[in-house]
């Protein structure tokens, strides 16, 4: 399988765990249309750390900042600034 065409399976999966109703054979519809706008391009997609961070110190709001370091690996002040926003 390619890498195009795994994408797309995992974006269909990942919408439908999201409760969204996605028809079956649309892959192949949703291929045809992405290699006719991106085709021969190669494309970046950011990972979104502070994003991530901030949802994973939300789900640690009722500790302590030391703890929110001690179990996300990141420093006090790191925990500090992501929950400031910055």
């Amino acid at each position: 399988m390619t890498e195009v065409v795994e994408m797309i399976n995992d974006l269909i999966r990942a919408m439908r765990e999201a409760g969204v109703a996605v028809p079956d054979g649309v892959a192949m519809e949703v291929e045809t249309k992405m290699r006719q706008a991106y085709g021969g391009e190669r494309l970046y997609i950011a990972r979104l750390p502070k994003q991530n961070r901030a949802v994973q110190l939300a789900k640690l709001e009722r500790h302590t900042q030391v703890e929110m370091a001690l179990a996300t690996g990141l420093t006090v002040r790191q925990v500090r600034r992501i929950r400031n926003g910055k």
